[in-house]
């Protein structure tokens, strides 16, 4: 069961970007239409959503992922080539050129950077407030957030610079264990929450709370409806092979 500060008040006027399954994401279509700049948190081979956002609204794009290197890109590729798996061995080589491809120019980037302080102390750590900075302190920025559990370190972060923000995706997770700092997070931020959606790759947890959620904020998003449907008609579940999961939500 979740708070039921976690639905969504209306249904609000969403599109899908990114891939099929996992690694995409419902979010604001007014925020896509009208943000400048998009800075990604967490890629790793994956930047099917920063590709589709950019085909709907030709934007500077900011990616943030220390994890990832063209060593990274190797070893995927040998695995597939030691496994005899031709068919992901060409997949992954050609992934890689598109990868290089997409972030090899003035508007496209990636930093090889840990956002935040603390955590893995092999990879050099970035402020949030320099993020920003090198948008030029921009109003209009799309900020799409999955790091795979150190989202909460910049939670306090995005409060302060919200004024910035004209849309939000978060993948939280650990979300049993963390319940209290989302909500939290929610009832502080100026952003209103538009929708909600659990990965299914990951189990429930405590008190039956799904483990992983993906969760889109908007500043003046678009109400289409008063009834809130989940799952919306646009979702997939993250894992094909599964149905979605069913949220619940208490006072």
């Amino acid at each position: 069961m979740l708070p039921l500060t976690f639905k969504p008040k209306a249904l609000f006027d969403l599109l899908r970007i990114g891939k099929s399954n996992d690694g995409g994401y419902l979010v604001c279509k007014k925020a896509v239409n009208q943000s400048e700049f998009l800075v990604s948190f967490g890629i790793s081979n994956d930047f099917s959503f920063e590709k589709h956002f950019v085909q709907l609204n030709k934007i500077p794009v900011h990616a943030y992922d220390p994890s990832i290197s063209l060593k990274f890109f190797i070893k995927q590729i040998l695995f597939n080539l030691f496994r005899l798996n031709f068919k992901n061995f060409i997949k992954e080589i050609t992934n890689t050129f598109k990868f290089y491809n997409f972030f090899n120019n003035r508007d496209n980037l990636i930093f090889y950077n840990q956002i935040g302080v603390g955590g893995n102390r092999i990879w050099k750590n970035i402020k949030f407030q320099e993020i920003i900075n090198k948008t030029n302190f921009n109003k209009n920025i799309f900020i799409k957030i999955d790091i795979e559990g150190s989202e909460y370190r910049v939670l306090d972060e995005l409060i302060e610079y919200q004024d910035h923000i004209e849309g939000l995706v978060i993948e939280f997770h650990q979300v049993d264990l963390n319940i209290d700092r989302i909500n939290n997070f929610i009832k502080t931020t100026d952003l209103c929450l538009i929708h909600i959606h659990p990965n299914n790759y990951a189990d429930l947890g405590l008190n039956n709370i799904p483990t992983s959620l993906e969760i889109s904020f908007s500043r003046s998003p678009i109400k289409i409806s008063e009834q809130v449907n989940l799952p919306n008609q646009l979702d997939q579940p993250n894992n094909p092979e599964m149905s979605d999961i069913n949220l619940d939500f208490k006072n």
